[in-house]
């Protein structure tokens, strides 16, 4: 049999498949190398049985020699912080013997010696290891995962022990991030943690739907971007919550300095899941089904109402009641029984959609290997209607595929190594236009226009409906864009990136120096490439008119729509071209293109040294540290550095801590490329001190704590152009011509490029806090609150904005980047946690947190106003400067006055003035409106200054509620366009629709109580207005984020099937808002504008967790070699 070709030509074959292939190789080697470590591993069926001792395996003697034979009884009880734990399995360590709790936590076991040691486990809970010693009584405290791994924190390249930290940090485990069934891991966060600000304000479209995150706010107007992971990652969005054990924000300087000129702008850390020693590897598995819908769509007005408020807004502007411009009385009448078109164009174009997720991780290891593998599958349909009917689907889908496998090796006692290899593919599909597009035509098509045309039997239209089988679009010269048309005939786009990120670690202990030393060196790689098909119809361009390239028609008697002002019947006579091009749809295109590579080198050497001496526990770190990283074709961007920690506790009460970074940075000249980036902390436990003495009744801990230092920023610009922003270049010229070379190639010459600052440094903050922890009533109590002040200055600053003084238009260049700029940023966050129980089966919680951040600009190259109201200096961030809406023009009086101001040139710059106009404040008194003088400060910024949290949760018995109501305060919005104007103007000759909001518009008869002008028509500049006070709006909201009810099976149901545990539960994600948007009937995490966003999704899941012990490994191995065959063949 002839070999098949493939037909690729050498060298081109595609690298995601290389990738993709090369990753599976390299999971499937860890995992095997990992379980070949580990060696055999024993397992049993567990559970438990009310009020009895259930054992693990039958068998209890074990043969030793010189060893008692009738063994040595053991009983005793287990527990956590609440009370006792039924169903903790207890095994003998090195043999198969175990039993299981009951329900009040009690156990006996034979132990084949008196110093055998017991080994307890539970899931959701640390195992815990205890030497018998001769002991015959054991009574064991468990400590859950989620507290155990709060114990220890990550500070900057290292952990510490949460008691003695002096820095401001703030931890979440996966179990929270878990209730959020969402694909982008930033809309898990909102309302998570305190100091931590997440706004959705990029919307709800899958696998663009990202949250933008800030620590402590924003304090400058430069590049406010968190760092992400211990290599400094930047991109966390899409891991899936599975592969996450711990989630870490570092706030200020003292957590953050080792970081230098890269954390200024707060760390986030993540801490991937490890394996453990353990008896048996734990298998869990969990499978989810959902939906999704956009949570809020706005509401236009029907037809009726729509062609009421027509003919009330073109009259207004002039046109005769007589008009056949103007909507019949028939027409409107007919509307109000029902007759003609009445569309809603957004449940024409949206449905739900359905998401799945599927994950199944390995975890486990002796104390010579332990590894954890996992394997993640995750869809996201999108909402769109209309995308089957091409040959193609043009629905918006997002997948994601994540693995991971994370290997210790202790290859001696002094001597291990680290491998941790994370993989992930996206690959999103689209329809062939935009979502912007998609709901911008919903927010504006009139509704009484048809979508499509009927085939009406009429010969002239014969040619017509032959040659578009799937259905005749409505369109004409003015509405030139068909919402059926966009989401079924404009092709698709299919982007699919690979991600491949990989660390070795290597260390020893050199305890043979001195106790607590030890060394350890890594090295990463991490690896990004990507690739987009686009079989796509571009729009096609007719002056300042876009069309799309698909076929409408139009009645021939009809111009822009106006048969349907006047019948509602169907249309019986011959169409016309609505697209002058077109009687057919063009032949979408066909386009490849690569994602600009990228990948990055991180070499990484750390001495680590930790002792306690008595009372005395010490600390060190030194970590010097250097980064590569190539994107596409630029020159390399590269920095290094050395990191130096020092923490000395003394009797676990008075605390000290020093932290310091000497970075740098080629973004710099030399001689300006290294900072030194110091800082200090102290804390004092003043709960252990004598004079505390007869309050550990009710005080548990209460600790002191205070730092201050100083971080840097060296982000200055992505634009390649801004590379090296200290030299001055030449570039390719244009717009000149040269000649021509022999082979007829112009000669465009050079022109000198943007302006250089050799003297530019990095941006520097001064950071304070101020803060304490708290415990009380015996662990149920948890407080911990900060103050926090950052001063920000030498911000790396471009004066090309029209609001800084840079350079004037006549030199033909804008000025280069500067060290100008000074904000100063300050706020209180603060989180409360409350974890007990009522009686013996009831246990609840409740862990609300809270984060207010103000800043204030100091200094920043402003253009003088001239008056202190409208300067942005002394102002926060993104403050909004408006017109200041006085009142509505009573009547034609008072419009004669106002237009014979200045001369006749009236009092406001946009024209006439009628009845139900708005005026505006004369803010400066000099008799005229302008933009200098009379625009003010209003309001909030749209970046929250306010954000909190309320998570709180029941269980009883098997049962668990968990629920989070997430909010934002101090937060304004300014919105325009179709989003809350009347009939508003776009592309120039294209109007919009009316809301229920307009209803309260000005007229003769509501002067004395209307909220909104008069109607118009189009572009009315005075009354639409992007900067008038009337559209700047409160967008505080209080949003039901995360709903969860879950139930676990009884262990004794489940025991006979070797299950650990099995739990099904329901979630909601987005379920109620409780706004102040009421009349503009949109979501408060809307981006400012004209309201052309997909929303944000709301969604209802259900899905089932299982984790058992392993019972054959090697059928687990097999299985792994089975699908790594597969996949080599392409079976799958």
């Amino acid at each position: 049999m002839q070999k098949q070709n493939c037909n690729l030509p050498i060298g081109r074959k595609n690298s995601l498949s290389r990738v993709s292939k090369v990753t599976c190789g390299l999971l499937f080697c860890l995992t095997t190398c990992a379980f070949a470590v580990d060696g055999k591993v024993n397992m049993g069926s567990n559970g438990v049985d009310d009020k009895k001792v259930v054992p693990l395996v039958g068998t209890t003697k074990t043969k030793l020699d010189g060893v008692n034979q009738e063994g040595f009884k053991v009983k005793g009880q287990v527990s956590d912080n609440v009370g006792p734990l039924p169903g903790v399995n207890v095994m003998v360590k090195g043999t198969m013997t175990g039993v299981i709790t009951d329900m009040d936590g009690n156990f006996e076991i034979v132990a084949p010696y008196s110093k055998a040691t017991l080994v307890f486990s539970y899931v959701g809970y640390q195992p815990k290891e205890v030497s018998l010693k001769g002991e015959r009584i054991v009574n064991v405290k468990m400590v859950e995962d989620a507290k155990a791994l709060e114990e220890v924190v990550v500070v900057g390249y290292t952990t510490q022990r949460k008691a003695t930290i002096t820095g401001s940090v703030a931890t979440i485990t996966t179990k929270d991030l878990k209730q959020s069934p969402t694909a982008n891991l930033t809309n898990a966060l909102a309302g998570r943690m305190p100091g931590l600000m997440a706004n959705q304000f990029s919307g709800g479209e899958p696998g663009v739907d990202g949250a933008d995150l800030r620590i402590r706010g924003a304090s400058t107007y430069g590049d406010q971007t968190p760092i992400i992971d211990g290599v400094e990652r930047d991109d966390m969005a899409y891991l899936a919550p599975e592969e996450i054990e711990t989630f870490t924000i570092l706030k200020d300087a003292s957590a953050t300095a080792a970081y230098g000129i890269r954390g200024a702008n707060g760390v986030v850390v993540i801490t991937t899941k490890r394996g453990q020693a353990s008896e048996k590897p734990s298998v869990s598995f969990k499978a989810s089904v959902g939906t999704n819908s956009p949570a809020k769509f706005p509401e236009y007005l029907g037809s009726a109402q729509y062609a009421e408020l027509y003919n009330e807004a073109r009259m207004n502007m002039g046109v005769d009641p007589s008009s056949p411009d103007l909507f019949s009385t028939n027409v409107i009448e007919d509307f109000k029984n029902g007759k003609g078109y009445n569309w809603d164009y957004f449940d024409y174009a949206f449905k739900p959609g359905i998401q799945q997720d599927y994950s199944l991780s390995v975890r486990g290891g002796s104390e010579r290997a332990r590894y954890y593998v996992m394997a993640n599958y995750y869809k996201q349909d999108g909402n769109y209607k209309h995308t089957d009917m091409a040959d193609y689907s043009t629905q918006a889908v997002f997948q994601r595929y994540n693995f991971r496998a994370n290997v210790d090796v202790d290859i001696t006692k002094n001597f291990y190594v680290k491998v941790d290899l994370g993989a992930r593919i996206t690959d999103r599909n689209a329809p062939g236009t935009t979502a912007s597009r998609v709901v911008s035509i919903a927010n504006t098509q009139p509704p009484h226009l048809p979508i499509t045309l009927q085939d009406n039997g009429n010969a002239a239209n014969e040619t017509y409906a032959l040659n578009n089988p799937k259905g005749m679009l409505y369109g004409d010269q003015q509405h030139r864009y068909n919402i059926l048309g966009e989401l079924s005939r404009t092709g698709y786009l299919n982007e699919k990136k690979t991600f491949l990120n990989g660390t070795f670690s290597i260390g020893h202990k050199l305890d043979f120096i001195t106790k607590g030393l030890k060394v350890e060196g890594s090295i990463s790689y991490d690896a990004k490439e990507g690739r987009w098909i686009r079989r796509v119809l571009e729009t096609r361009q007719d002056g300042y008119a876009n069309y799309g390239r698909y076929a409408t028609f139009q009645p021939d008697e009809s111009v822009y729509g106006s048969y349907y002002l006047h019948s509602t019947e169907p249309y019986a006579g011959a169409y016309r071209l609505g697209n002058p091009w077109y009687s057919t749809d063009e032949t979408i295109s066909n386009g490849f293109s690569h994602n600009a590579a990228e990948n990055k080198t991180y070499y990484q050497l750390k001495l680590d040294y930790q002792r306690e001496f008595d009372r005395h526990n010490v600390s060190a770190m030194v970590l010097f540290n250097r980064s590569s990283r190539a994107y596409d074709n630029r020159v390399e961007y590269r920095y290094q550095g050395i990191s130096g920690r020092a923490t000395y506790a003394y009797d676990n009460k008075y605390l000290t801590e020093f932290n310091i970074g000497y970075n740098g940075s080629e973004n710099f000249a030399p001689g300006n490329r290294y900072g030194v980036f110091p800082a200090g902390s102290i804390g004092w436990v003043i709960s252990r001190e004598a004079f505390m003495k007869g309050t550990e009744k009710w005080l548990d801990n209460l600790k002191l704590r205070a730092s201050f230092g100083l971080v840097g920023s060296d982000k200055i610009s992505d634009n390649n152009d801004d590379r090296f922003a200290y030299l001055q270049f030449f570039q390719g010229g244009n717009g000149y011509s040269f000649g021509f070379n022999e082979f007829g190639s112009g000669y465009d010459g050079l022109k000198e490029g943007n302006f250089a600052n050799p003297n530019l440094t990095w941006e520097k903050a001064r950071k304070t806090n101020i803060g304490f922890d708290a415990t009380l009533f015996n662990g149920k109590l948890t407080i911990a609150a900060d103050y926090f002040r950052e001063h920000r200055y030498d911000i790396i600053t471009t004066l090309s904005d029209g609001d800084k003084m840079g350079y004037p238009d006549i030199v033909g260049k804008d000025a280069p980047f500067v060290n100008s700029g000074i904000v100063d940023n300050q706020g209180i966050d603060f989180e409360l946690g409350w974890n007990s129980t009522i009686g013996k089966d009831f246990r609840y919680y409740i862990k609300p947190n809270f984060t207010f951040a103000r800043n204030k600009i100091k200094f920043m190259n402003e253009v003088d106003y001239g008056n202190e109201y409208r300067q942005k200096t002394g102002r926060r961030l993104g403050e909004h400067f408006v017109y200041v809406v006085d009142h509505f023009v009573y009547d034609q009086a008072e419009a004669d006055k106002l237009n014979a101001m200045n001369d006749g040139r009236g009092f406001q710059p946009w024209g006439e003035l009628h009845p139900g106009d708005v005026v505006y404040k004369d803010l400066n008194q000099d008799g005229k409106i302008d933009d200098y003088g009379d625009r003010t400060h209003m309001g909030f910024p749209r970046t929250p200054e306010i954000q909190f949290g309320i998570p709180f949760g029941i269980q009883y018995k098997g049962f668990d509620i968990s629920v989070m109501f997430q909010g934002s305060l101090n937060s304004s919005i300014l919105l325009s366009g179709a989003a809350v104007w009347d009939f508003p103007s776009y592309e120039q000759d294209q109007y919009g629709k009316v809301k229920h909001m307009h209803l309260n518009r000005w007229t003769e008869a509501t002067k004395d109580v209307a909220t909104y002008p008069r109607l118009t028509y189009g572009a009315y500049e005075n009354n639409k207005n992007g900067n008038s006070s009337l559209f700047l709006y409160n967008a505080n909201y209080i949003r039901l984020k995360n709903l969860e009810v879950g139930y676990s099976l009884p262990k004794n149901i489940i025991r006979f099937a070797g299950l650990q545990n099995v739990r099904f539960y329901v979630q909601g994600l987005n379920l109620l808002t409780f706004d102040s948007l009421d009349d503009v009937d949109m979501d408060p995490e809307t981006k400012e504008g004209s309201g052309d966003w997909y929303p944000i999704q709301r969604v209802y899941n259900f899905g089932v967790e299982i984790t058992y012990f392993l019972i054959n490994l090697s059928l687990f191995s097999n299985f792994l070699h089975l699908l790594y065959v597969f996949k080599k063949y392409r079976v799958i």
